[in-house]
């Protein structure tokens, strides 16, 4: 688990993010063209009304593509939400000396867009996971 630390860039982001949305985040970080927002919980709610209109402002406002993950202190419930498109059949988490290994189960056919090209959302997975868990390993099968 890495402490965070948000610079400017970011914090702008997140004050646009929560006028647009009423939504409080938690956490957030910028990878190439996307901006990852972490919510508190029960907030994506807020986020998802009119068809996510909002989502639409924002990425509008920022010129960038927007993702937003619902936190969790539940580690087996934030991955399910870190990987809810790929359709998640199974997590399973193994507590080794405080760090965690994770298995994430999903939709043999959604394996190859979880991981991504070359890699890119299995590594986006795990800085986000590191962030708020120690993590070992993450592993999608």
């Amino acid at each position: 688990m890495t402490n965070i630390k948000l610079d400017a860039q970011t914090l702008r982001y997140i004050s646009i993010f929560e006028a647009a949305t009423n939504a409080e985040v938690k956490d957030c970080l910028e990878r190439d063209n996307t901006v990852v927002f972490i919510l508190y919980p029960r907030n994506l709610r807020r986020v998802l009304v009119n068809r996510g209109e909002n989502i639409q402002k924002v990425r509008n406002l920022i010129h960038k593509n927007v993702t937003v993950i619902e936190y969790s202190p539940d580690i087996v419930a934030f991955i399910r939400n870190i990987f809810h498109r790929f359709h998640v059949r199974n997590v399973r988490v193994e507590n080794i000396n405080g760090e965690f290994n994770i298995v994430v189960e999903v939709d043999p056919k959604e394996k190859a867009r979880a991981i991504g090209k070359d890699g890119q959302n299995l590594r986006l997975a795990k800085e986000i996971i590191n962030r708020h868990f120690p993590l070992k390993n993450l592993i999608i099968s």
